[in-house]
Order: C-alpha cells, then sequence, then structure tokens
C-alpha cells in the first residue's frame, strides 16, 4: 500500500496530534506476584523487550531481533514492588515502519520481562542461534503463552507517526510516544493510563522462554516451537470465541501444538460436530439460532485426553440509541446506549467507516450501558457494534474461549 498522506489520516481519525514531539519518558509501576508466597531465592531483573518483528519491518533491526532496554533488580519477598523508568524513545531498532500498512512513522511493540541473571553480566541475553538459554524468563507482562490469559495483562507501545485509519492500532486512540495498554482475559485490548499499577505473574514456565529466542516470531500465526521450546510443554491449547447475533450464532476454534495448526481433531458443541476449514485451518459452526445461556464445547486431540469447556453466552444485547439507520452530524459526538446483558463481564464499543476505508472511528472497553465518543470528524456510512463480553470457558488442559453476544446498528454522518 502506498503511505496515506498525513491530512487524509488527520480527516478520518478522531484526532491528530503532532508526531514532532512525543512523550520520551516512560515510568511503569506494579508488583510481581507469585503463587507461591515467601521470599525470591535470586535476584530478579526487569527489562523491557522489543519486538521489531510483532507488526511489520524494521528499519534498523535484523529479522527477529530482540531490542533490549534498561534493566534493574528486585528482590525481596512477594508480592514485590517495582518500579521501572525509560529515558527517551526505544533503539531505533525497536521500531517498526508504518508505512508498510499505509501510515506515517514508526511504531514499537514492549514487554516487560522478569529474569534471573544467568551469567550475571546484569543484561538480558537473547538465546543464541542454535544455543541454549543464558538467563531464565520467569514472568512476563503479557499472557504466559501456555497459559490461559489472565483478566488483564500489558504491553508497550510507542508511537511516532500516524497508523493507518483502518490499521488495528488506529483503534486505540495513542498519544505520540510512550502508550500502555491493557488486555482484557482473551478479547479486548484498549489504553490505560501510565500510572495503571501492572501486576506481573512469576509463572516460571519453560514456555516464556520463547520470549527471549529472536526465532519465535519469525513464524507467521500463533507461537509454534522454536529454540528447542514447546509452548505447550507436549501438549496442545484450542482458542477461540462463539458469536451470537440477531441473526444466529456462529464458533470458531483454532487448535495449536509445538508443530503448529493441528488438523485432526474432533470438536463438538452441545455434541454437534465443527467443521474443520483446511483454507483457514479453523473448526467452525454456524446456526440460525441466538443463543444464550450455557453451553458445552468438547475436544478431542489424537493422543491426548478429551476436554470439556464449559461456557455460558450473555443474554441478547439491545442498541437503545441511536437507532439504527440514523443520520448524524459529522463533527459531533455520538451517544451510544444499549440494555443490560445478564452474564457480561464488560463491553466491547467501536465503531468503523462502512466505506472502502474500513477506517475506525471508536472503540472503548466498559462496564457502563452508555459512553460518549468524541466529536467523530467522518461524512457517510458507518456501523457502530456493541460486544457484550462473557467469561471465558476454560478447559481441564488449558484451551480457552470466549463467549460474546453482539448486535450492531448501521448509522450515516452528513457531510
Amino acid at each position: 500500500m502506498k503511505p496515506t498522506p498525513l491530512a487524509v489520516l488527520c480527516s478520518l481519525a478522531l484526532s491528530c496530534s503532532s508526531a514532532s514531539n512525543p512523550t520520551v519518558g516512560l515510568k511503569l509501576q506494579g508488583s510481581l506476584e507469585s503463587a507461591t508466597p515467601g521470599s525470591q531465592a535470586s535476584p530478579l531483573r526487569l527489562a523491557m523487550a522489543w519486538y521489531p518483528d510483532f507488526g511489520g519491518t524494521s528499519p534498523a533491526a535484523p529479522a527477529g531481533a530482540i531490542v533490549m532496554q534498561e534493566k534493574v533488580t528486585f528482590e525481596g519477598s512477594f508480592p514485590i514492588a517495582f518500579t521501572f523508568e525509560v529515558s527517551g524513545p526505544p533503539p531505533a531498532g525497536a521500531l517498526f515502519d508504518l508505512s508498510a500498512a499505509g501510515g506515517t512513522g514508526h511504531i514499537g511493540y514492549g514487554v516487560l520481562l522478569a529474569y534471573l541473571d544467568g551469567n550475571g553480566n546484569k543484561t538480558f541475553d537473547p538465546i543464541p542461534r542454535g544455543g541454549a538459554p543464558i538467563d531464565t524468563i520467569v514472568g512476563i507482562s503479557v499472557p504466559d503463552p501456555s497459559l490461559p490469559p489472565p483478566p488483564r495483562s500489558y504491553f508497550v507501545v510507542y508511537l511516532d507517526g500516524h497508523p493507518a485509519p483502518n490499521d488495528y492500532w488506529a483503534a486505540f486512540s495513542l498519544q505520540q510516544g510512550y502508550n500502555l495498554l491493557e488486555i482484557r482475559s482473551n478479547f479486548g485490548v484498549q489504553r490505560v493510563p501510565l500510572e495503571t499499577s501492572l501486576s506481573i505473574p512469576i509463572t516460571g514456565s519453560a514456555a516464556l522462554g520463547l520470549y527471549g529466542c529472536p526465532d519465535t516470531f519469525l513464524v507467521p500465526g500463533y507461537l509454534q516451537r522454536a529454540c528447542n521450546i514447546d509452548p505447550y510443554g507436549g501438549g496442545y491449547q484450542a482458542q477461540g470465541a462463539v458469536f451470537s447475533s440477531p441473526t444466529g450464532t456462529q464458533i470458531n476454534m483454532q487448535v495449536y501444538d509445538g508443530a503448529g495448526n493441528v488438523a485432526d481433531a474432533a470438536l463438538a458443541i452441545d455434541g454437534t460436530a465443527l467443521a474443520y476449514d483446511a483454507v483457514g485451518q479453523t473448526y467452525a459452526w454456524t446456526t440460525a439460532v441466538r443463543w444464550s445461556g450455557p453451553h458445552t464445547l468438547t475436544l478431542a486431540v489424537p493422543g491426548h485426553a478429551v476436554e470439556t469447556l464449559p461456557f455460558t453466552l450473555p443474554d441478547p444485547v439491545t442498541v437503545l440509541a441511536p437507532a439504527a439507520g440514523a443520520t448524524l452530524s459529522r463533527g459531533a459526538p455520538v451517544t451510544l446506549s444499549w440494555s443490560a446483558a445478564p452474564g457480561t463481564a464488560f463491553y466491547d464499543l467501536y465503531g468503523l467507516a462502512a466505506d472502502a476505508s474500513g477506517a475506525w472511528l471508536y472503540h472503548a472497553l466498559t462496564s457502563d450501558l452508555s459512553v460518549t465518543t468524541p466529536a467523530i470528524a467522518y461524512a457517510g456510512a458507518a456501523r457502530f457494534t456493541v460486544k457484550a463480553i462473557g467469561t471465558m470457558g476454560v478447559g481441564s488442559q488449558g484451551s480457552f474461549l470466549t463467549p460474546v453476544a453482539q448486535v450492531s446498528v448501521p448509522l450515516t454522518f452528513t457531510p
């Protein structure tokens, strides 16, 4: 795609701040948490790891690079409080080029790593290609890939530029400089204040070593075996979602092991088999009936015990305002309200342009029953969606799915 002129980005985005003076300092605080009470036998070090291959091309880093920034040491009894500070922007090699996706400038994706310094050099050493781990990662700020996601986890984004209006990153109204983003379970991401207190679980699983392996993010798709580390410890993990809407219900699941996609599993929802799509590598099923309430997914993966995932779909959600098909004024905020849906953990709201741009107009996570957007500088057809996110269903072997009840309303913004 050709780079999108900044004037076009500003006309479609909710706001357009200058990229010439980004916030160049970062201060994070929180605690390192362990399921086992007591003191840490060896000092833990904390580092920011940047992954330039996460979302695009890096102008200054080799493929698969892990760029480290600032290291500090913590010790004591759990929970261990920490403050992590960074001065200045990330190293140039930590950033990837937004022009590859139609934007301008650069963006970076960072994860906090808690690790044991194996060689005592007071820096995190990524695993050498063809070698063994030097340092041991025992906790990360994003979900442990071998476990179901926790209720909240975090990563850092550094922005010096502007994503394209339809880019994933355009959904979060990122500020120039450092941003803290929160992941809600397995469904929902939002920007939160930099002052938010982070909790980093010290799980100590072998799968965490993948975040120290330069080859991890070179393979498209979900995490696979790299640096002799199997993210599932010889097992597997299934993940996906069930969506209920006025037009029916559909389920989509993917199953992975250390070699990648698993194509010979047998999945069934309430006893009805899911069909496997070899092109999308997804197990799926659809019905014209709108579901709610409790249901059960079963998984049978060759060589493993049958796994059961009970889950409960939230009740249907109804948008109260604005009315479907309403015409609204460009440049004005929109107040969106909806009925409560019992069984909902939180609501995921978003608005998208319904023209060829597919631009993000609004996004938010909330526990309320209404939101008011900033002024939306867009003219044309749009669609706003309310997703009621239920409690994640978790299986006995670590598989998980998210139940979602959703409804959309078409709107038009006048010039």
